[in-house]
């Protein structure tokens, strides 16, 4: 997985952190937004969760030429990133899987074409168009499964997940990427969202809360990368969780057209467990949507009750990760996932942000369900799994299920890894800056890392990156001497141990080293390293 997230999120860990402190991470709109709209602003609630410097691209890491660049929004731009991250964090280089894996992502905001003066052209359609968003991601990546844009409103990105899985079970794709993105650049969607009275007129977001009178907009990204369960357990991938069951419906005819429906919503929520059979009483903790509106989220809770609600006096914990970052819109459903995957992960239920008395309009007597305001270690008396909604003002209604990952497999010591190991790892970056970066962090892992566990972490190091344009070889065997020789990298200072190696040059030769030449882009050349079998 991997996530942008605002005021400077822009990693799990960092993201967890937030989450577990119950940090509010929305702020004043930031000074970029008003440069192109001034006075666009003005009258209106503008406080959100924005991402720190949405702007920044490099563009050159993916072959786009800054022409091409300047017209090509944002939120594009921020999918490729967190889609290469998530890559990255799963130990899977794109290459090797580039022929058989798919895109989805949720995108609803057009903001940039306010941003940008001038006539549209043809450019500004291939660099604002939704479908561009998903088709990019794949042309960069060379990637030849399946490819959405989906838009679906506010639940936009669980929708992806949901059209993964569903590609996944029926073999259109062997991995997918999933997920979605929102930025706020110009002021006419805040406007018109205002309009309907959905906004807090002090800009907070307080999911379940007495006061809670609204939500506020939010920026971020989050992306997951998918695989069949019985494929990652072949490939030896690290598994966080298991999505056991998803559904998308929809409300049909209600009193309005953005009025929820609660019926809805909880007969989704009772298909899809019965579907994944998964019994509601395994649901230890629920991501809901949590708006934070008077309307919404009494009519959410609703739905839970129904739904998952608990008669035997165990508690449910409910929460909404839309309290610490505001509504994020197409991200919401992605990054409620992720939040309800890292507490499967930790063991841990996250306390809710913005959260002190109960909304008077709902009633939680009898029915096991609790807003936790601390962390809750996840006992297994709470059931194992964990479940999401997300709502679009559409109308459309996604759910998803989770289970916790599969025990790993029994330790056992391979000779193989302990071989490739022996020999050294592979550290590679796009430029020689960000090399000496990845070395400097790469070293102070390794200075606190036990030599048993450097084995694992030189062989992924080596086998399941990307290699990048310029690389160095570091022949060390345990994790002491690679640190010492990483800090030398870093530091700009010669060192025995590393050794440069040309765009293509192989890496070293080790017992059992497989060795192989993927499909490389043109802005990257370089042969890779498989990762284990």
């Amino acid at each position: 997985m991997a996530v942008r997230a605002p005021h400077g999120v822009t990693s799990l860990d960092a993201y967890w952190s937030a989450i577990l402190r119950r940090r509010d991470l929305t702020g004043d709109l930031p000074a970029d937004r008003r440069d192109r709209f001034g006075a666009g602003w003005d009258g209106m609630v503008t406080r959100g969760g924005y991402l720190d410097a949405p702007f920044d691209f490099d563009p050159k890491f993916f072959g786009i030429s800054p022409r091409e660049a300047r017209v090509l929004d944002p939120q594009h731009r921020l999918l490729l990133e967190v889609v290469w991250e998530a890559f990255e964090d799963a130990a899977i280089p794109v290459a090797a899987v580039a022929a058989s894996t798919g895109v989805y992502v949720g995108i609803t905001g057009r903001d940039y074409w306010q941003w940008l003066s001038g006539d549209p052209n043809s450019s500004w359609t291939i660099g604002n168009g939704h479908s561009f968003a998903a088709g990019r991601i794949a042309y960069t990546l060379g990637l030849r499964g399946p490819v959405y844009a989906l838009d679906t409103a506010c639940s936009s990105s669980l929708v992806a997940v949901h059209t993964a899985s569903r590609a996944l079970a029926v073999g259109d794709c062997d991995v997918a990427v999933a997920g979605g993105v929102n930025l706020i650049l110009a002021p006419d969607t805040t406007r018109s969202v205002g309009q309907t009275g959905a906004l807090s007129p002090d800009g907070r977001s307080r999911p379940f809360d007495a006061a809670a009178n609204g939500f506020v907009r939010g920026e971020g990204c989050g992306v997951l990368v998918l695989k069949r369960l019985a494929d990652a357990r072949r490939d030896r991938d690290r598994v966080l969780a298991v999505i056991s069951g998803t559904g998308i419906n929809h409300d049909g005819r209600t009193a309005t057209f953005t009025t929820p429906n609660v019926s809805a919503q909880a007969t989704l929520i009772e298909s899809v467990l019965a579907a994944a059979g998964v019994p509601a009483g395994e649901v230890g903790f629920h991501e809901a949507h949590g708006t934070g509106t008077p309307l919404g989220d009494p009519a959410e809770v609703a739905a839970i009750v129904a739904g998952l609600g608990r008669r035997d006096g165990r508690p449910l914990y409910v929460g909404s990760v839309k309290g610490n970052v505001g509504h994020t819109e197409a991200a919401a459903g992605a990054l409620g996932l992720i939040k309800a995957v890292l507490c499967l992960h930790h063991r841990v239920i996250a306390p809710q942000a913005n959260y002190a008395t109960l909304n008077p309009r709902i009633d939680l007597t009898g029915t096991g369900i609790e807003i936790p305001v601390a962390p809750v270690p996840w006992e297994q008396r709470l059931g194992g799994c964990a479940s999401t909604s997300s709502y679009g003002m559409s109308g459309t209604n996604a759910y998803a299920v989770l289970s916790p990952a599969p025990p790993p497999e029994p330790a056992v010591t391979d000779p193989t890894v302990a071989g490739r190991a022996a020999a050294g790892l592979l550290v590679s970056a796009a430029t020689p800056a960000a090399l000496a970066a990845l070395a400097r962090r790469y070293a102070d892992h390794l200075a606190s890392l036990p030599d048993e566990a450097y084995p694992a972490f030189a062989d992924t190091a080596t086998g399941g990156r990307t290699r990048l344009r310029h690389a160095v070889w570091v022949a060390a065997a345990d994790a002491g001497d690679a640190a010492a020789a990483l800090a030398a990298l870093a530091g700009g200072t010669a060192h025995p141990a590393v050794r440069t190696l040309a765009p293509d040059e192989p890496v070293p030769a080790a017992p059992g080293r497989t060795v192989v030449t993927l499909p490389t882009y043109p802005w990257q050349r370089g042969t890779y390293v498989a990762a284990p079998a």
